[in-house]
This record gives C-alpha cells, sequence and structure tokens, in this order.
C-alpha cells in the first residue's frame, strides 16, 4: 500500500500543468488528486473487460475509424455526437471493452451532476459490475478505496468531473460523456475546466480522449469541423427519425400557456398520455409591480427586477434577485412609496402548477424547481402534468412524456451572456431527446417570438451542423471562443490598484481586456470589480498573473478564472 503512488507519471505532470493555466500553487493542485484519509481495505484490481463486441459504434459515421484507433493503442481526441435516444452507457461500454481487448490499461469515465444520481454510471455498474466510482455520491470510505484501487491497476473508474485526476497508472481510454455540460467547470481554486484537463492528461498518457454529447460544445464541434480531432457522427437519415414533431407557437403575453398549448395539452392528456411543461423561472412570481406608484421593485443591489419565491401570505414569501442572489425575508411594503398593492406579473414554477390544477382539475399536477428537489422526486413520476425549470429536466428525474413544452424561448436565447444561445439550442435539443421521435408520438412544441432564429430552426430540423455553422460566424465576429481564450479577474480588495495591475499584466502578455464592471457575488458575498482579458493563449496570460497572485494576501478576494463558463 505504501507503494502505491497517488500521483503516478504522469499525472505528476499534468498537476504542474494544472498548477501553470489556473494560477495556483502546486500543493493546492495536488490536493485534488490526494485520496480522503480514511482506513480502507482495497480490493485487487480487475483489468478491463473485453465484453460487449460493438454493435451502436460501428453504425456511426467514423465510428469503426475511432474503434481501430483504440484498438491500436494510439493517442488523439474524438468527438462523438451521439444519437438522442441511444443508450450513453453502451456507447461507452463498446469503447472500454475495445480498450480492453487490445491495449488493457486503465479507462476513465466522466458524468457530469451526479449529486442526484446518474444513468449513466448505474448502467456501466450493470454491465460490468467491478467500477471503481469516486464520485461524491459515494462515502469517504468508498472514495478512497476506489482511488488507491485504480492506483494499483484498476481497469475501470468512473466518476464525476474529479474522475479526470484519479491515479490510473496505464491510462488508454478517457470519456467524457455529456462534455458540453456546465458542471465540469470547478469553482473553486483551482479553478479547472474538466475538459481542457482531459485532453491535457489524454495527450501526456499518449490515451485516446472521447468528447460525447448529443449536442457538443462549440469549442469541440469547432475543432471537429477543423479536422483538428476526430469526429463520429450519426448519418443524416437516422438523425432525422430520431426527430420529433416540432411545432412553434407565438408567446401570449398575457399568459403562460397560450391557448393552442392549452389545445394540444388538453388533447394529450385525453389520450392518456403526460405533459411536461419547462417553466422559466422558479417560485412564484417573476416580477413585483406595485399599483400605487406604477413601479416594479428593484434589487437594492443590482437594480435587477425582483421575484416572489412563494405565494403571498403562504410559508415562504422572500422576495429574490435572480442576478446577484439576494434574498430578503417577506414582503410587506413598496420601498418606493410604501405603498402595500401589489400585482405578480409572470409566472414562476409554483404559480403555474396552481393554475394549472385550476385549468385541468382532473390532472395531477407537480413542479419541481431548486427549492423542492428533495421533495417532489416521487411526486414528479407519477404526475400527468409535469411543471419543471432546468433542474427538473436530469434523466434521472424526467417521467416518460408524450409533450413538452417550452414557455419561453426568448427568455433564454436572449440572455446577456455569449454563450446563451449555445446554452439554449443544448437546453431545447435536450428537450427534444425527452419528448422521444415522431414516430413514438414526440411532440415538442416552443412558444416564442422569432420562429426564423437559427436555434430554433436547428432544433426543427434536427441539424447541429446548421447550428454549429451560423454560431461559429457570430463568435468570430466578437472574437469569442473557440476565436479565443478567455480568463476572467474578479476582485474585492480595499486596494483599488490590484485589478489595475492585473490589466497591465494581461495587456502586456498581448490580451484584450474589457472592463472594469461591478459584479454582485451571492446574497452575502461583498460588491466586486470584475475584468475578462481575451487572448490566443491563456498560459501566457497566467503566467503574466502568477507574480500578482503570489504576492496578493490570501482571503482578499482576488479570483483568477481560466476558461471561465
Amino acid at each position: 500500500m505504501l507503494g502505491d503512488p497517488v500521483a503516478p507519471p504522469p499525472l505528476n505532470d499534468l498537476i504542474r500543468w494544472m498548477a501553470r493555466r489556473y494560477v495556483v500553487p502546486a500543493g493546492k493542485a495536488f490536493a485534488r488528486v490526494v485520496p480522503p484519509r480514511v482506513r480502507v481495505k482495497v480490493d485487487e484490481p480487475v483489468p478491463l473487460p473485453v465484453e460487449p463486441a460493438p454493435s451502436l459504434i460501428p453504425t456511426y459515421t467514423g465510428g469503426t475509424d475511432l474503434l481501430a484507433a483504440i484498438a491500436g493503442g494510439s493517442s488523439g481526441v474524438w468527438c462523438v455526437e451521439c444519437l438522442p435516444g441511444h443508450d450513453r452507457s453502451a456507447l461507452i461500454a463498446e469503447l472500454v471493452a475495445a480498450a480492453g481487448r487490445t491495449s488493457g490499461g486503465t479507462a476513465l469515465v466522466a458524468v457530469p451532476e451526479v449529486r442526484y444520481g446518474s444513468q449513466v454510471l448505474d448502467g456501466l455498474v450493470g454491465i460490468f459490475g467491478e467500477v471503481a466510482r469516486v464520485d461524491s455520491a459515494q462515502t469517504d470510505g468508498m472514495r478512497s478505496k476506489s482511488m488507491m484501487r485504480l492506483g494499483r491497476g484498476h481497469g475501470l473508474g468512473a466518476g464525476g468531473r474529479a474522475v479526470v485526476l484519479a491515479p490510473a497508472k496505464d491510462l488508454r481510454l478517457l470519456v467524457m460523456d455529456e462534455e458540453h455540460h456546465r458542471s465540469y467547470k470547478e469553482d473553486r481554486a483551482p479553478r479547472y475546466d474538466a475538459r481542457r484537463v482531459a485532453i491535457e492528461r489524454a495527450a501526456l498518457s499518449k490515451a485516446v480522449c472521447v468528447l460525447m454529447s448529443s449536442t457538443p460544445s462549440v469549442e469541440t464541434g469547432a475543432a471537429a469541423a477543423r479536422g483538428d480531432i476526430g469526429w463520429v457522427t450519426p448519418d443524416r437519415a437516422t438523425r432525422r427519425a430520431a426527430r420529433p414533431v416540432v411545432e412553434f407557437m407565438e408567446k401570449d403575453e398575457a399568459r403562460a400557456v397560450s391557448h393552442e398549448l392549452h389545445v394540444r395539452m388538453r388533447d394529450v392528456l385525453a389520450a392518456g398520455g403526460r405533459v411536461a411543461l419547462l417553466a422559466p423561472a422558479r417560485g412564484y412570481s417573476r416580477t413585483i409591480w406595485c399599483a400605487t406608484c406604477a413601479r416594479s421593485l428593484r434589487c437594492p443591489r443590482c437594480e435587477a427586477g425582483l421575484s416572489l419565491d412563494g405565494p403571498p401570505g403562504g410559508r415562504t414569501t422572500d422576495v429574490r434577485c435572480r442576478r446577484c442572489g439576494l434574498v430578503a425575508e417577506g414582503l410587506h411594503t413598496c420601498p418606493n412609496c410604501g405603498g402595500t398593492d401589489f400585482r405578480w406579473i409572470g409566472s414562476g414554477s409554483q404559480r403555474l402548477a396552481e393554475q394549472l390544477t385550476r385549468s385541468f382539475p382532473r390532472a395531477r399536477v407537480a413542479y419541481m424547481d431548486p427549492s423542492n428537489v428533495e421533495d417532489s422526486a416521487a411526486e414528479a413520476r407519477d404526475a400527468d402534468i409535469y411543471v419543471t425549470t432546468w433542474i427538473g429536466t436530469k434523466a434521472v428525474f424526467r417521467p416518460t412524456v408524450s409533450l413538452v413544452g417550452i414557455l419561453d424561448a426568448d427568455a433564454l436565447i436572449r440572455r446577456p451572456h455569449f454563450r446563451a444561445t449555445e446554452q439554449a439550442y443544448q437546453a431545447f435539443a435536450e428537450m427534444s431527446d425527452w419528448v422521444g421521435p415522431a414516430a413514438d408520438g414526440g411532440r415538442l412544441v416552443i412558444q416564442g417570438s422569432e420562429p426564423g432564429h437559427y436555434v430554433i430552426q436547428a432544433v426543427t430540423r434536427g441539424d447541429y451542423r446548421f447550428f454549429l455553422e451560423r454560431e461559429l460566424a457570430l463568435r468570430e465576429e466578437l472574437n469569442y471562443p473557440p476565436f479565443s481564450e478567455l480568463v476572467r479577474i474578479t476582485s474585492r480588495v480595499a486596494d483599488p490598484g490590484v485589478l489595475e495591475r492585473a490589466a497591465q499584466a494581461s495587456r502586456a502578455a498581448g490580451g484584450t481586456v474589457l472592463g472594469p464592471i461591478a459584479v454582485y457575488q451571492g446574497p452575502t458575498g461583498r460588491d466586486a470589480q470584475q475584468i475578462l482579458v481575451k487572448c490566443s493563449d491563456a498560459l501566457l496570460i497566467a503566467d503574466a498573473l502568477r507574480s500578482l497572485a503570489r504576492d496578493t494576501p490570501s482571503g482578499s478576494g482576488l479570483a483568477i478564472d481560466v476558461d471561465p463558463r
């Protein structure tokens, strides 16, 4: 046991690379690979499995080339644009078995957001049994046991983003499932992007890195389109067969559910089907309006509109800012005029569920948002109408439905962020996957005001490349990734010169600096200033900022975030 290193080569080189790119001391990066300090008995390692034989991957264009790369023990990065509805556990299992039949060694599989469970992880355990899991759903003892088992040569490890740092001695294959997912970005120092780390580790280990998603990130898609990495895709006919019926409806400004969508819901329920609705916001009301002074209530910190968490007079009447996270208990008088006559405008998930209960009294209605995930999971599975925000669209929660309605496409597409359209497309495509193909009765309804927007058109066509081409044109014009790399620097330091020194160092290293702007960090966080650096190589900016980070006292509030999401 004492002879098993926690960072066998070339993992030690990866740690040094992480420390450099993400501007942290090497010890802080090394701490990410140290198992929890618990006493455990480590099981004997089991080699990579050799079954199942490939049957799904060869049906993809480029699939046999990927299998040949794994079989030949070569290195490289591949994008697998998996077909919606395909069992990703089975796809990944075929890749793992290919590595086992030819080169042996270790395969690592990363999945996003494992807090509430993962169907892919459960599927891999069901197929192989002997999976060393290092995700946060396991106890400290189980994680430590799995990490040390991998260090002794166990064949298959899986978990969340941290699995890319697991101590595998002879890494041959590293798979990132749903590689576009935001949870692959760590929010504590070192603030690493697991995708970047996976690609670097595969290069150091001379292994194959597979980035798998039905809607790859723009950076991954661009690399595949340029031919920099391999691209495995389903053929056009198969993609088209997987599409649901997609219907666009004009949004009714007076009501959350338009008359046309109401009719579709009525017909589905009458036929014995079930409906899911994607609400644009959590809670009760999206906007609070004072009837006395005719003003909407604004956040005292950032001037964004306030929303109401629960119904007036209910148990939870917190007022919340969706931008900076400010939460105030209760609402009694208007801060502008002292009035008490309020109007609640725009339905959140809870209020929408109440309204639908009145509209469809015979239907079982359930809602899910971040405030009630634990309590409503079982109720949601039995609901006839399931109202949810994004948290409830995870495969582990969502029930089988034949109609999905996106209530406000504009709110997602028009968010003030350069990734807004990318994330909207990925979200809409996930809803399309949820409802299933048209041949099985699947129907997706999108409410909005721009039927010709390329995000809507790409979802309707079931065509990722259609979206990618148009998104890349806009990214190139504004010099956003993949045409640049980003570094975000935030300062809460009392010394106003800290951020200026960071800007000067970034410019000297060839970066373009945007800002500073004021930002607000959570309900109890202090006001901060932030700059964004665009550059051709983030390593150069990171090197330029290292002395500033070293000389700034710990706890002063300086945060350097390379590859921000």
